[in-house]
């Protein structure tokens, strides 16, 4: 047997069930080990075994039998495991071997990889110094090429300028604006001076001279070295001398047209036609629908009503202008014409008409005041009686006082069963108070007397929007199993949404 590791010497005495049988260093291994080797055990380890009660293996170890008549011994389903365990044992390690010889295939796949790319990129950042040190270079010839031709140039126009009769020594300012930098305080003084009076000379320039333009004139620094010549570095001045002239326009135009925007601004703001659409809200509007608009916002600024005609077209044609603050003046208006009309007639319908307005402008007090006034002898007609108990009910439900509210709704039902209104206000007020069964209820008995489904669902849009997160989720649930299709609505983001 090639293989004498712990698990092998087990499977070959047919003990690796045993526990311990297979670990190195423990007292059984060290036992199959020695009877493996045919080394002679003490008495200690035989009556090791003969305590395990593995007896076989007790005769073999003392000799009394052989490794044959020991497997002979043995019960056949122990052998044929034990031999089982062995070949799946040697599966397992062949299986490992081959793993562990891939995965070293695999690091050392990778490794010569990325030796490869790194002596690639060595390479390769080789190769791009070399062509770096040769631009260099070029750069460096081609410089002093034209740093030889700049300074004879030069020179050669001062000697002639020397030749010529009368001749005067330029100024300081005259060598500056001769480089375009006589705006520069620097130019009439050192080392600027003695700078600039050099190469209007054609003389060299120390690399003191040159480090100072380097760090402080960058394009005096290129014409000196010989990065350019002197007509491209008067081009390159008159090029960002233009870019700063067109920044500098620019900034012009940004400012006029901002100055011509505040002007146009603060004239339609005082404009008392934009005043009044931005007080009721209307701020983009139909040219063809304007004037019209305009001439219902300034009649009821004034404190004027606004005529049936001007209501429906408001709701028809000049819908989407018909805002909420429009809609709240209009209200207000209406309110107090039909309070001025009840103070004067002492008609109870004037003021069930003013208090169904004050409502609808967000007044519900001044509502319930007016409607306290009405004396008791108006209530003598059931359907008066009917009428301001159901309105006076709609103002306790707007004041949260919503007890009073069904209390009111009833008493108005009592009075006038056949009527859908006293009904609504049940549905309503049942619907926010929770209890869904008993509006639906009061809703349907609505529609029966008369009241339109679209209302009621416009109602029932209100009630859900406003209501809190938990309650919307009953509220949902009840409309759904009351009437899925009816009320899919409840699904839609913006019906979820608050107000």
């Amino acid at each position: 047997m090639n293989d004498t590791s712990p698990y092998a010497i087990a499977c070959h005495f047919c003990v690796s069930h045993i526990n311990g049988a297979t670990i190195p260093a423990t007292r059984l291994s060290k036992i199959l080990e020695q009877i493996f080797h045919q080394q002679p055990l003490t008495a200690l380890q035989l009556g090791y075994l003969h305590q395990l009660k593995l007896t076989e293996l007790h005769q073999l170890a003392s000799g009394q039998i052989g490794y044959d008549a020991f497997i002979a011994a043995l019960d056949p389903a122990l052998v044929a495991a034990e031999q089982n365990n062995k070949a799946e044992h040697q599966a397992s390690k062949e299986r490992r071997q081959a793993q562990e010889s891939a995965w070293a295939d695999e690091a050392r796949r990778k490794r010569e990889s990325a030796k490869a790319a790194r002596v690639a990129r060595e390479a390769k950042q080789r190769e791009a110094t070399r062509t770096a040190e040769k631009a260099r270079i070029r750069l460096e010839i081609e410089s002093a090429k034209q740093c030889e031709v700049n300074r004879k140039v030069a020179e050669a126009r001062y000697s002639i300028m020397l030749g010529q009769p009368g001749f005067r020594a330029p100024t300081p300012g005259d060598i500056a604006r001769h480089y375009r930098i006589e705006a520069l305080p620097e130019a009439a003084a050192s080392p600027l001076r003695n700078i600039l009076e050099a190469l209007y000379q054609g003389r060299a320039l120390s690399p003191a001279y040159l480090n100072y333009l380097r760090l402080k004139f960058r394009n005096l620094h290129d014409l000196a070295a010989g990065h350019t010549s002197y007509e491209a570095y008067l081009a390159a001045i008159a090029a960002a001398e233009a870019a700063r002239e067109a920044k500098i326009e620019q900034a012009k135009e940004q400012e006029r047209l901002h100055q011509e925007a505040q002007a146009a601004r603060i004239a339609r703001e005082n404009d008392p036609a934009y005043l009044l659409r931005k007080k009721y809200e209307v701020f983009t509007c139909n040219q063809a629908l304007l004037p019209k608009l305009m001439s219902l916002l300034e009649k009821i600024d004034n404190g004027n009503r606004l005529d049936d005609d001007d209501v429906v077209w408001l709701n028809t044609a000049a819908k989407q202008h018909f805002t909420d603050e429009l809609k709240r003046t209009h209200n207000e208006r209406e309110a107090e014409f039909y309070a001025a009309e009840y103070r004067r007639t002492q008609d109870p319908w004037n003021a069930i008409n003013a208090s169904g307005h004050y409502r609808k402008c967000q007044q519900a007090q001044i509502a319930l005041e007016l409607l306290i006034s009405v004396p008791a002898n108006s209530y003598k007609q059931p359907k008066i009686h009917s009428a301001l108990c159901t309105t006076h009910g709609g103002v306790m439900r707007d004041l949260g006082r919503r007890n009073e509210a069904i209390e009111l709704g009833k008493r108005g039902h009592e009075l006038q069963p056949r009527n859908f209104r006293p009904c609504t206000l049940l549905g309503a007020v049942n619907m926010e108070l929770g209890n869904f069964a008993e509006g639906h209820s009061w809703y349907t008995q609505a529609e029966e007397r008369g009241a339109s489904k679209q209302s009621i669902d416009t109602e029932l849009k209100g009630i859900f929007r406003r209501a809190d997160k938990a309650s919307r989720e009953k509220m949902k649930a009840s409309l759904l199993a009351e009437d899925p299709q009816r009320y899919s609505w409840v699904n839609e983001k913006s019906s979820a949404s608050h107000r």
